[in-house]
């Protein structure tokens, strides 16, 4: 370039040029890498997207699910109960001690079979939040560290 004639030689304006290029080089380096750090973050959200909306799905299915044994097990039982009144037209002691002994062992057939889904479904539930959580620590750099990181990278390229 003519801006440069301070000394007047050739080989000045050549490094410059060569500065400048190795300037516009790096610029366009760091950009690039800027480019593939938001394509990686935006990937890694929309993934981290789909794993909630499968894990709350799946919740919301072993919801509904058990929502639903829930109550053919109420069914069931009301069905017996009303069985059992039915044949009951003694005096109103025979019907409450006959109550007495049903519901307690009726809660605890009702518990015994609960029991485990309400267990397979937490431990899921727990399962599912723990690997969310994982997923979702994003892992910051300090940007003097990222430069620092470049900076050896390329002086081992050159010294290989």
């Amino acid at each position: 370039p003519k801006s440069h004639k301070s000394s007047g030689s050739y080989g000045d304006s050549v490094v410059v040029e060569e500065f400048q290029r190795t300037v516009k080089e790096e610029v366009a380096l760091e950009k690039a890498k800027r480019q593939t750090k938001k394509k990686k973050k935006k990937k890694k959200e929309s993934h981290l997207e789909k794993l909630k909306a499968k894990a709350s799905e799946s919740i919301t299915e072993q919801f509904l699910k058990e929502r639903k044994e829930r109550g053919e097990e109420r069914g069931r039982a009301k069905h017996s109960k009303f069985r059992m009144k039915k044949k009951q037209l003694n005096p109103k002691s025979k019907i409450y001690t006959r109550q007495e002994v049903f519901f307690p062992s009726e809660l605890l057939r009702l518990r015994s079979r609960s029991s485990p889904v309400y267990k397979a479904f937490t431990e899921q539930y727990r399962k599912i939040k723990k690997e969310t959580e994982g997923e979702l620590r994003i892992w910051h750099c300090h940007e003097l560290c990222c430069r620092l990181q470049a900076q050896v990278i390329q002086c081992s390229r050159e010294n290989t």
